[in-house]
């Protein structure tokens, strides 16, 4: 089970990473423009609400079922919702008056965000990583139905030939990876949170 525990990871660590790099700068624009929320609002309401299986219906028709962009859209959009909205939430909760304070001190736009807002946001943006990898795993494993790898392709193939065994020990599998993923990124935003106090 190691070489799909690997592949399961592989596509976990891939897509966290790039809804990362999505979803902050997303979340980032969204705090700072009220006109960009409104707009983003009913679009991240409706991500969060579908079920997971309804992502893989519109991409099957623009991807074929064994392209690799067809199960990382899908997972990627399903998963990358709680980073942008709490990295959204994070800078909005950064106290004004040291927002005040870094401009009086005559910080530049771009200084105020990297060193203030973000340095400030980053529990929260963390808490928001560490919801996006739980949810990404769960959708690795319904990813599984349009030729995603990992253990997600053991759990279905118990399922369909009744191989009972090979699918609880794949499901076993994803429960450890999750816990193990849980408590990784936990730490870290232990970690943090300890820096910030200190």
């Amino acid at each position: 089970y190691y070489i799909y525990a690997m592949q399961t990871l592989a596509i976990i660590f891939v897509c966290t990473i790039l809804c990362v790099l999505i979803g902050v700068p997303i979340g980032i624009l969204m705090a700072r423009s009220n006109l960009f929320l409104r707009m983003l609002v009913p679009v991240l309401d409706m991500l969060q609400t579908l079920p997971p299986f309804v992502y893989l219906i519109p991409l099957i028709f623009l991807f074929k079922i064994t392209e690799p962009k067809l199960y990382g859209l899908a997972i990627i959009l399903y998963a990358i919702v709680p980073v942008i909205r709490l990295t959204d939430l994070g800078i909005r909760l950064v106290d004004k008056d040291v927002i005040e304070a870094a401009n009086a001190y005559g910080m530049t736009k771009r200084k105020l965000l990297f060193d203030v807002q973000i340095s400030l946001a980053l529990p929260n943006i963390m808490a928001g990583v560490n919801q996006t990898i739980m949810m990404s795993l769960a959708m690795v494993v319904i990813a599984s139905l349009v030729s995603a790898p990992g253990l997600g392709t053991l759990v279905l193939d118990g399922i369909n030939n009744l191989r009972l065994g090979v699918g609880f020990m794949a499901g076993i599998g994803i429960v450890l990876l999750a816990i193990i993923l849980d408590r990784v990124s936990k730490s870290a935003l232990a970690r943090i949170n300890t820096s910030y106090k200190n």
